[in-house]
């Protein structure tokens, strides 16, 4: 197996409880459960953003529970990619600024020969193409549509070119609309090799995964295997992982 990250006995304060779950290089992954059975523990727990009672978190080949903050700091920074319901993005500056805010703290972190501001908004305007909103940088965050700065902040979780991109309930603040826009932008992602790791309530997110893995009372109880999407398929893989989703009591 080719694994970009797994836990093992990972444990959490009454939250989780042995959880043992792991992840393939290039797989698009989600997490699925009721509030509060400890998707987005985990998540923290994956990005060494919170610290387990109990067990592993391999990443890199490298247990990060033992490492200090500022080396999940630094991973975090370089390694991973982030992209949250709540878009943080900074009021006082534009799209394109905020984009490349991320890359200009890995190079003063990593004391390398820094890339020019005109290089950093050069690849920005790169991804800013790809992922369909290009003719934006200069705006600012209340200019653009919720679907719009959620892509822009795609394009800021992957500009220090992450290894892992984790989502936390990417499209729960979004329209039907929007929604559907981010899934393809991930699916897209995906294809192009990066692993990618989404948190969501949304059936219909979760039938472009690769594979769901759902979560209860602070244990994963069940994973359904999909395999990678196709469009034709639509329909079906979200009439399989509804009536899976029903077995499991949801």
């Amino acid at each position: 197996m080719n694994e970009v990250i797994k836990t093992i006995g990972l444990c959490k304060e009454n939250i989780l409880f042995d959880v043992n779950f792991s992840m393939e290089k290039g797989e698009l992954v989600a997490v699925m459960g009721p509030s509060g059975s400890g998707k987005s523990t985990l998540l923290y727990q994956l990005s060494g953003m919170d610290t387990p009672n109990g067990g592993q978190v391999i990443f890199g080949g490298e247990d990060i529970c033992t490492y200090s903050e500022d080396m999940r700091a630094d991973m975090r920074l370089n390694k991973m990619g982030f992209v949250f319901q709540q878009m943080n993005m900074l009021p006082n500056l534009s799209i394109i600024d905020n984009m490349i805010l991320p890359a200009h703290q890995s190079q003063k972190i990593k004391k390398v020969n820094k890339k020019r501001e005109d290089e950093l908004k050069k690849e920005a305007v790169t991804l800013m193409n790809k992922v369909g909103i290009a003719g934006l940088e200069d705006r600012k965050i209340t200019e653009v549509s919720g679907g719009q700065l959620q892509r822009a902040c795609i394009c800021r979780a992957i500009m220090n070119h992450p290894k892992l991109l984790l989502a936390d309930e990417p499209t729960g603040a979004l329209n039907k609309a929007a929604s559907e826009e981010i899934m393809e932008e991930f699916v897209r992602l995906n294809r192009e090799g990066m692993s990618i790791l989404i948190v969501t309530h949304d059936s219909k997110v979760a039938s472009r995964c690769d594979r769901v893995c759902y979560m209860a009372d602070g244990k994963i109880s069940g994973e359904f295997v999909l395999g990678k999407y196709e469009t034709s398929q639509k329909h079906d893989r979200e009439l399989k992982i509804n009536n899976w989703l029903e077995e499991h009591g949801w």
